[in-house]
């Protein structure tokens, strides 16, 4: 245990002597920052030109219109008429939304930004073992009398570690951008459940979220560091990664006819979907799509330690 913990922390040392670490950091940061002052400044010109009032009477009008478009869908119809309920309540009720407008609606946007976090990260698995074959540092590595099991487990782990750091530096720094601009909070958010308006839990809510990114983002890791370590390829580990990661979702719809799309991971990464019921395919549950992303990143871990072990580094 002794070893492994020198081995991370040499990892670690050596991923913070690379200036990419640092320009990763500091990209994060200025994702948040920037945004936020954007936001502030054009919600401080709606506020200026317009009452959330009558921006509640707009969002009624605009609704009502869409609702009467041709060829509306059932599951849009309902969603329109919950809206516009929610809105006449605000006006019945004198309840203002906290929508850009408060720490907890600026968290919210910025929580989609965990995407970001994930490439970072996917950038750091693809290249912190295909780097060493790169340089020729493996073979000095390799002299070390550690086994090679730990050595690789070690840069994993090192990994894994940057990537929640990033993830910590997301949230801290979108809290404390989003109280020097917003403030507290300054409304009320409402959602409908089982036909009755009731205050919303935001920050419920967005910890949940956090917690489903979370799918995609292990999953993306361990498949860099899969291609990472097999092809001894940091661009190839990237470049596949982040296509699959985008491209993904178009890639189970065209395979949603074939039974087998619901055995592949890229149909279960993005648990977000559980948040609000929108399934890339019917018939999904927690549980199923937790066990396929399980199997998958065994294999994808058996594969890169096999690949690691037997690999001749002489040549």
């Amino acid at each position: 245990m002794a070893k492994l913990l020198k081995l991370i922390q040499n990892e670690w040392m050596k991923l913070w002597h690379k200036k990419g670490t640092w320009v990763m950091v500091a990209l994060v940061i200025l994702f948040i920052i920037g945004p936020g002052i954007m936001l502030k400044y054009f919600d401080t010109k709606i506020t200026e030109d317009i009452t959330w009032q009558e921006s509640e009477q707009q969002a009624i009008n605009n609704n009502k219109e869409f609702m009467n478009e041709d060829n509306i869908s059932v599951e849009d119809k309902k969603y329109f008429e919950e809206q516009i309920a929610i809105s006449e309540y605000r006006l019945a009720n004198n309840v203002p939304s906290q929508v850009d407008g408060s720490v907890e609606s600026f968290m919210s946007l910025t929580g989609g930004m965990l995407t970001l976090v994930t490439l970072f990260t996917v950038i750091t698995a693809a290249s912190i073992v295909s780097s060493e074959f790169s340089t020729g540092t493996i073979k000095m590595l390799l002299t070390r009398p550690v086994s090679r099991a730990k050595i690789l487990t070690s840069k994993l782990l090192t990994t894994f570690i940057f990537g929640l750091l990033l993830f910590v530096v997301n949230v801290v720094v979108s809290a404390l951008v989003g109280l020097i601009l917003f403030g507290g909070t300054t409304g009320v958010e409402l959602e409908m459940v089982n036909g009755q308006i009731v205050e919303k839990a935001v920050w419920n809510d967005l910890a949940y979220h956090y917690l489903l990114s979370g799918g995609s983002f292990v999953m993306s890791i361990l498949f860099a560091f899969l291609v990472g370590s097999v092809f001894r390829s940091s661009s190839l580990a990237i470049g596949l990664t982040m296509f699959l990661s985008f491209t993904g979702g178009m890639i189970v719809m065209f395979l949603s006819r074939f039974k087998i799309v619901k055995y592949i991971w890229l149909t279960h990464s993005d648990l977000t979907q559980y948040e609000k019921g929108n399934f890339i395919i019917d018939g999904m549950t927690m549980p199923f799509s937790l066990t396929i992303l399980a199997i998958y990143a065994v294999i994808f871990l058996v594969i890169s330690y096999m690949t690691f072990m037997k690999r001749d580094v002489t040549a």
